[in-house]
């Protein structure tokens, strides 16, 4: 995503009167159904195979007892992802020329851990791509695999580069169908016990089989990872290349965003279902995504092997198309906005052309699609790099969401729609929590 203000890093920049355009005329349900995309989009993104892994084991270890826990933490998201969109549209300036206004530093985090991050996320999804369509059609070679992940490697980036958002929207509203229809036959297949999940989504408890502390840290690392994602950058970025561009698509925008994180709720309450009636009679511990294929397989026969892997498939792809897409539009944001060789110069035309035809969105999406290859050529993983990176990533999270706090509660900036108490204290305790966990993960690092 080209910037599209001269606001620069190399000069103060005054405050400008918040856009009052004239708002929408009134649209029907059905129109706002049909005008869902970007929270689809999100959804599909930061729904990994890591948060498939992660709510199987809820399933398995506590049945239906947490699925108020995943509510409460798509509670959070919202918030945080809502209160970007709404700067944007608001200020019409991007979401990191606002966290500029504050200062480069934060520029300078944020280019990092996009940078490190989105490379070693890729390098884990492209390996579960190519074990997952191993699993279902094994080639008559060792390569496999390999081969297989390098398959979806080079489909999902002729995805991104000559397909742009459009084609990416496309694709997930697709995709969102058949991942919840596989998800909603694995649920019936277990055997739900609708009274079980009542009391699991509407009565919260703290499960008791690994006592009191454990369980309120297995809830608070719920809502952190949940709700603190360096992927909820990505949503301003998508309703930019929707073409919402002011605050008269601030109706429409929390509508499509609430869309997306139902269906997040969805998915991700299903699979607690379909673990709770799978794997937890078994007593079995999950460690990775191609177990849980297999013991799906084990107990479901070919149904439960074809609709967890597929399911498994469509969410590490999307991730790696979606993800790579969003942090690519704001990689090339802070490159033409703040590096002095590469800002973007020209008429305003240019500087809000789509962000697919930008030469540096193009070098960096072929970067973090085929760098990782080297994974499908080894059994090593690089732990070290992977450590480093997590804790990268959760420092910036309290980094990204304190000034996120700071700049939606500037009325000068946005007027009438700065922030209420609901939204601010969510963003406060999100902080804390977030503060809690850099502090747990650099001791754990040290140690």
């Amino acid at each position: 995503m080209a910037a599209d203000s001269d606001h620069t890093a190399a000069a103060p920049r005054s405050v400008r009167a918040v856009r009052c355009p004239s708002p929408l005329p009134s649209v029907s349900f059905a129109h706002r159904i049909k005008s869902v995309g970007p929270g689809l989009v999100y959804g599909l993104t930061v729904m990994g195979a890591g948060d498939i892994v992660s709510n199987a084991a809820a399933g398995a270890e506590y049945q239906y007892a947490l699925i108020w826990a995943l509510g409460v933490a798509l509670v959070f998201r919202y918030v945080w992802v809502s209160t970007s969109a709404k700067y944007v549209l608001v200020t019409g300036e991007t979401l990191l020329q606002g966290y500029g206004r504050l200062g480069n530093w934060i520029i300078w985090i944020a280019f990092a851990a996009l940078f490190l991050f989105r490379h070693l996320a890729n390098v884990y999804l492209i390996a579960v791509m190519g074990s997952v369509w191993d699993l279902l059609i094994h080639l008559p070679t060792q390569w496999s695999s390999a081969i297989w992940s390098i398959f979806f490697t080079v489909t999902g980036f002729v995805m991104m580069v000559w397909g742009g958002y459009s084609i990416l929207e496309y694709f997930c509203k697709i995709l969102a169908g058949a991942t919840g229809a596989s998800l909603i036959i694995a649920a019936l297949f277990s055997h739900p016990e609708p009274t079980g999940i009542l009391k699991g989504m509407f009565i919260p408890t703290i499960p008791s089989a690994t006592g009191l502390y454990s369980s309120l840290l297995l809830l608070m690392a719920l809502v952190g990872t949940e709700a603190g994602s360096l992927a909820n950058l990505t949503y301003p970025y998508f309703i930019y290349e929707k073409g919402w561009r002011d605050a008269s698509y601030m109706k429409q925008q929390r509508f499509d965003l609430g869309f997306g994180i139902a269906c997040l709720f969805l998915m991700g309450a299903l699979l607690q279902i379909a673990a709770a009636g799978t794997i937890h009679p078994l007593g079995l511990k999950l460690e990775g995504p191609e177990q849980l294929v297999r013991i799906f397989s084990q107990s479901q026969g070919v149904a439960g092997l074809f609709i967890f892997a597929l399911g498994l498939w469509g969410a590490a792809f999307s991730t790696y198309v979606g993800a790579t897409t969003g942090f690519a539009l704001i990689f090339t944001d802070i490159c033409r906005s703040y590096i002095p060789s590469l800002k973007k110069a020209g008429r305003e035309e240019k500087r809000r052309a789509r962000a697919q035809n930008d030469p540096v969105y193009r070098w960096v999406i072929v970067f973090w699609a085929f760098s990782p290859l080297y994974i499908v050529f080894t059994n090593e993983s690089p732990v070290w790099l992977v450590l480093t990176v997590s804790l990268l990533f959760t420092v910036a999270i309290p980094v990204l969401a304190l000034p996120l706090l700071l700049l939606t509660n500037n009325r000068k900036l946005m007027g009438n729609h700065k922030n209420g108490w609901f939204s601010n204290s969510i963003l406060i305790v999100l902080v804390l929590i977030s503060l809690y966990f850099t502090y747990r993960n650099v001791v754990s690092l040290l140690s």
